[in-house]
């Protein structure tokens, strides 16, 4: 495996679209710390449906019978036979889905599940009754932690409107913007900073908004944080800045982006390690792992 400048890396195309996965179990801290080191992966294109064919795409003889000589034949023949049963076919109406009424009690947990699928009448409800609008569960996220992840952003008004406190920490002492840049949910992040949330708040791995935005590949929001003020060089616990951890896990439009507004390739973490080297040490490590298996006997 050749070795690659950095010029070469971010004039790459690649496709970084995530999704955001569900609140994971286990080990809390080790699950965040896993987005310094793995690639969400990418999403393929959704394949355009075919253009339906129409009568004038028949191969027809002088006579107006249809003529079978090619595939192409067969296959507009089919589609035209299944436009006209579906033409045929008696159109069910659709069933507008009926408003949920929300049950009599709304305890906490119901409340946070609601928080998480989106249910503002069963939030309202929670909340009309007095209930805390900073309940949160066993790992200390709130209900703004978990309706920003999801990007739920009439939920977070309510939540805000009824007192929900914008820097409260959980666990990881992550606050709410670090879960908005998770989640990649623009609008969430926006509602946020807009509201005066603090754009350059450390977990407790010491990671900013824009670590979490670049870990996860969520390129809009990390353009947003730096609009707004974020350190594009901040360093987390390990001395990596948002560079390192975008080289890390190639994460390309990323790169594109912090080198844009100026990020440092110059500077080092823990290891005393800059961006590129910490390419180079990568790609060596593939480079010498595969030459070892290729060196064993094959049995």
């Amino acid at each position: 495996m050749g070795l690659h400048s950095v010029e070469e890396l971010v004039t790459s195309k690649r496709s970084e679209v995530t999704k955001p996965d569900e609140f994971r179990g286990g080990v809390y801290e080790a699950a965040v710390g896993q987005e310094k080191r793995d690639d969400c992966g990418s999403q393929a294109e959704p394949v355009e449906e075919q253009e339906e064919v129409s009568v004038a795409a028949l191969n027809m003889d002088k006579s107006g019978r249809l003529k079978l000589e090619t595939v192409n034949d067969l296959f507009n023949i089919l589609q035209l036979r299944k436009r006209r049963r579906e033409k045929k076919a008696p159109m069910q109406k659709k069933q507008q889905p009926e408003p949920e009424t929300p049950p009599e009690t709304v305890d906490e947990q119901l409340f946070l599940t609601a928080v998480m699928e989106n249910k503002l009448p069963v939030v309202e409800k929670f909340l009309q009754d007095g209930g805390n609008p900073d309940a949160a569960d066993n790992f200390q996220r709130t209900a703004l932690h978990k309706a920003s992840f999801k990007g739920h952003v009439e939920v977070m008004r309510r939540l805000l409107e009824a007192g929900a406190e914008l820097e409260r920490r959980d666990k990881l002492e992550a606050t709410a913007v670090h879960w908005a840049c998770r989640g990649g949910s623009l609008p969430a992040l926006q509602l946020l900073l807009d509201q005066g949330a603090k754009v350059a708040s450390r977990d407790k791995l010491h990671s900013s908004p824009l670590h979490v935005a670049v870990r996860t590949g969520h390129c809009e929001c990390a353009e947003h944080l730096i609009h707004c003020g974020a350190d594009v060089n901040a360093r987390d616990r390990d001395g990596d800045a948002p560079m390192h951890d975008a080289v890390r896990i190639n994460r390309f439009k990323m790169i594109k982006l912090l080198m844009m507004y100026g990020a440092s390739l110059s500077s080092r973490n823990a290891d005393g390690k800059t961006p590129l080297e910490t390419l180079y040490s990568w790609q060596n490590g593939a480079k010498s792992l595969l030459c070892d298996f290729s060196e064993e006997p094959v049995p």
